[in-house]
């Protein structure tokens, strides 16, 4: 073995020491310049070894926003293309969904819900939190509004509480009227003090957040709400399908 290999292969073993002693899952690792002054190596050696490291499943590296520390838990890919349940979604993976924390309550409608939902600012809404987990590592945090009633009908979400049953269920079953469109807008987002709560990760972790809009027949708006998913252990995956080819 040369001596640049052993010498890798040294600062490769002293980082995993360094980073299994002082760091836990979703902690931003220092910069490679201070790396390199901790183990006395080179940055260039730094910068090759962490490229192992995030090979290996031990770090996750994300360009602009810096290296943190991963729990090897297998990324599961769900499908945000098509209007399912994200329990269905992760069960279809071959993994296993559960419901850590859920919470209904009535609040007041935050002014960009309210104008899609059709109310007043700050008029009554059902606030929905749920938090599920993917072979029991926190990985959704979702936070729903919907209308206290619907066509008429007064909407008791409180079955939400159980993954049993889902939003689109919900709906299609309280209102009359299944969600047909989902609208959803995806922003890459750092957690904040209460992500770091809810999805037991670093402040400064790396997420996805996204608004999500369910509309119904007559393109009418059902819910408002707002998801927040550690990519570390979700995937978010969108298809688009292209025109249909022409009959022969």
């Amino acid at each position: 073995m040369g001596r640049r290999e052993t010498a890798l292969q040294a600062a490769h073993s002293r980082l995993r020491e360094l980073i299994g002693s002082e760091f836990r899952v979703g902690d931003k690792l220092p910069n490679e310049r201070d790396l390199a002054d901790r183990l006395e190596v080179s940055r260039a050696t730094v910068r090759e070894v962490l490229g192992q490291l995030a090979g290996e499943g031990v770090v996750t590296r994300t360009w602009g926003i810096g290296t943190f520390v991963h729990d090897g838990v297998e990324r599961v890919p769900v499908s945000i293309g098509d209007v399912t349940a994200l329990r269905d979604r992760i069960t279809a993976s071959g993994h296993r969904p559960t419901l850590q924390d859920a919470a209904v309550s009535r609040a007041k409608c935050p002014p960009g819900c309210a104008e899609v939902l059709g109310v007043e600012p700050d008029s009554p809404v059902w606030r929905v939190d749920r938090l599920f987990a993917v072979d029991g590592v926190p990985a959704a945090w979702i936070r729903d509004h919907l209308p206290l009633r619907f066509d008429g009908r007064d909407l008791d979400p409180s079955g939400l509480l159980s993954i049993d049953l889902d939003m689109f269920e919900f709906l299609a079953s309280a209102t009359g009227m299944p969600v047909r469109r989902a609208e959803i807008e995806l922003v890459a987002v750092l957690a904040d003090e209460e992500a770091t709560t809810r999805l037991d990760v670093a402040l400064g972790h790396p997420l996805v957040t996204a608004t999500q809009i369910g509309y119904g027949a007559g393109e009418v708006a059902l819910f408002h709400g707002h998801f927040t998913v550690r990519t570390d252990v979700l995937t978010l995956r969108i298809s688009r399908g292209g025109q249909p080819e022409p009959a022969r």
